[in-house]
């Protein structure tokens, strides 16, 4: 796995620069207009993780160039959609513990300060641990979706939990670039915020690539499909 090329490869596009912008100004009227329900926030998400998924697909597909054009945006919607739903299945489990000791920590925080505080810390190492569990199992669970061309196959939990622990020093790298990459965004706040308009996208497309990656040395080029003949 080509860790350096998930950096470098959007700066082998000609057009990289028009991409990231456009990128970054979909963020910028999302945020902008964030106070309208969240809802333009919400679609410049979506829009965004749809692009992240095509770029999984093209990596999956070994298509040129690797960073997509920002044409077919109905597209990229439904795979945002897809993305988000995905998301938040693997996220159900935390959810749901969530929801059941929220109250308990109210009931406490109204009797013993001290309890609230232990069910409050019980929860956040929850929340960290079920974190790193989703940092190895998404990007396996998305791009076996994307792969396939099934979403179902995203939920196949055994196949999705087997892959990634027969292959767990390759999605450990893929969790841990996860997180550089969010480090990078966050630089981007730096520069009086506005930075965060283009390392935001940047770090997301550093991760699509990755777990493309991940998943043809995961399941190894015997398992892939063979490419189509062009007809005579």
């Amino acid at each position: 796995m080509d860790v350096g090329k998930s950096f470098g490869y959007v700066f082998d596009d000609d057009q990289w620069i028009t991409k990231i912008l456009i990128a970054a100004a979909i963020l910028a009227l999302g945020l902008l207009f964030s106070w309208m329900l969240l809802i333009p926030l919400l679609l410049a998400g979506l829009l965004l993780g749809g692009y992240g998924v095509e770029i999984t697909r093209r990596v999956l597909n070994g298509a040129t160039p690797v960073l997509p054009e920002w044409d077919d945006w109905g597209e990229l919607l439904i795979d945002g959609v897809k993305a988000w739903v995905v998301g938040v299945i693997y996220a159900l489990p935390i959810i749901i513990v969530g929801v059941c000791l929220s109250p308990a920590i109210g009931i406490a925080a109204e009797d013993a300060e001290e309890v609230s505080s232990l069910f409050g810390s019980v929860l956040g190492c929850l929340n960290f641990l079920w974190g790193i569990v989703m940092g190895l199992l998404l990007p396996a669970a998305i791009a076996a979706w994307v792969a396939q061309d099934e979403l179902s196959a995203a939920f196949r939990f055994g196949d999705v939990i087997s892959l990634v622990r027969n292959n767990f020093g390759t999605y450990l790298i893929v969790l841990v670039i996860g997180w550089v990459a969010n480090i990078i965004s966050g630089l981007g706040l730096l520069a009086c915020g506005v930075g965060f308009l283009v390392t935001a996208p940047y770090a997301g497309w550093i991760t699509a690539h990755l777990r493309g990656q991940a998943y043809l040395v995961a399941t190894g080029p015997g398992q892939q499909p063979a490419p189509e003949e062009s007809p005579a």
